[in-house]
């Protein structure tokens, strides 16, 4: 009898111990969101570059000039501009903030034509939008050892890593070019920043990292290198976010999604924003 009656005792206490520790834990998860509401704010455009085909795949649809992509263009920075960032950073193509912002003044002096890069498509047309005297470089070298971890894979026959690697890329390329093709350059844009897109480019990386042997992890020192360099873009975004009053979007491709928006979020500093949300 005693033993049966402290069954519903143990499951009450249980239950409470139970409430009480998800009390504690929504508390926190409070008291982090109101937190983050205080901190610079940043959100990242991620892109499959328009012009660029320095990629493992590249997609096929680059027609931004057209009289239909510029007004899709025009009608996915009035979306942009509802985030109001005060400060516009990029990736490319430019390698400096000076050479930067000499295209972007001449811009503004209406003695420069826009090339169909996402640069001065989005950024520079955005930034006069917003009335910004400037706009800031973002962009840190990539090194990384991708064309001698092909070659290692193909000699010791992990070539279908390889395969499955560029079949996944594919899909994400072919994916975006449907989606442009059959629908608007905002709807593609949206596709790309959606969670599916950016866990579908990241998986090529996980992937990569499995080439080698017990003695050469050649596939996982290249990830390594991969995510250094990412850490590295990630502090200058960091370091443009130098105030609770900042509202920073930053273009960078696609690819660098996963580690970017993983860093933002971690950071006591910084607030991350689902660019998505002004993207519907």
């Amino acid at each position: 009898m005693k033993k049966n009656n402290l069954i519903p005792k143990i499951t009450i206490i249980s239950f409470l111990t139970m409430l009480f520790s998800c009390h504690d834990i929504s508390n926190e998860k409070e008291k982090l969101i109101t937190e983050k509401q205080d901190l610079p704010k940043v959100a990242i455009l991620g892109m499959l570059h328009f012009t660029s085909k320095n990629n493992t795949v590249s997609q096929k649809f680059t027609e931004v000039k057209t009289k239909k992509r510029q007004a899709e263009i025009k009608n996915l920075i009035e979306s942009l501009k509802v985030f109001n960032p005060n400060k516009i950073a990029v990736e490319r193509p430019y390698r400096s903030e000076e050479e930067l912002n000499t295209k972007y003044r001449s811009y503004l002096d209406g003695t420069y034509e826009l090339t169909e890069e996402e640069t001065d498509q989005i950024a520079f047309r955005l930034a006069r939008e917003l009335n910004h005297q400037r706009l800031y470089l973002a962009y840190s070298p990539v090194q990384y050892a991708f064309d001698s971890t092909v070659a290692f894979a193909k000699r010791n026959g992990q070539s279908k890593l390889i395969d499955s690697i560029i079949e996944n890329a594919t899909e994400l390329a072919e994916e975006y070019d449907k989606i442009a093709l059959n629908g608007t350059i905002q709807d593609a844009v949206y596709y790309l920043n959606t969670e599916g897109a950016i866990a579908k480019n990241h998986l090529g990386y996980i992937l990569l990292s499995q080439i080698g042997d017990k003695q050469n992890k050649i596939g996982a020192e290249t990830v390594g290198d991969w995510y250094k360099s990412n850490i590295k873009i990630f502090e200058n975004i960091r370091q443009l976010a130098d105030s609770n009053t900042e509202r920073v979007l930053v273009l960078y491709g696609q690819g660098h999604l996963k580690i970017l928006n993983q860093l933002i979020e971690d950071s006591p500093e910084l607030e991350l924003v689902d660019i998505n949300e002004y993207l519907k």
